[in-house]
């Protein structure tokens, strides 16, 4: 069973999830949103671009929290 507690703002789970908006938001606006039939289609362009947009939102969303829990990484030089 996943334990909730590896998914909290400042966990690794949640720079994941972090990683995962910023990844399938780059995918969306690279491979629906620029693609031929989409650009030659305003609908369909407006409809990739609000689900760029979703994601972009839950990209800021995820790391606003994410990013003030996080501590510096103790293996990098960061010791107190």
């Amino acid at each position: 069973m996943t334990d909730p507690k590896n998914y909290v703002p400042g966990s690794f789970g949640c720079h994941e999830a972090l990683h995962l908006a910023f990844v399938l938001h780059s995918a969306v606006v690279r491979e629906l949103e620029e693609h031929p039939a989409i650009v030659a289609k305003p609908k369909w362009r407006a409809l990739a671009s609000a689900a760029a947009d979703t994601l972009y939102d839950l990209y800021q969303a995820i790391g606003e929290e994410h990013l003030t829990a996080a501590e510096p990484p103790r293996h990098l030089g960061f010791e107190e």
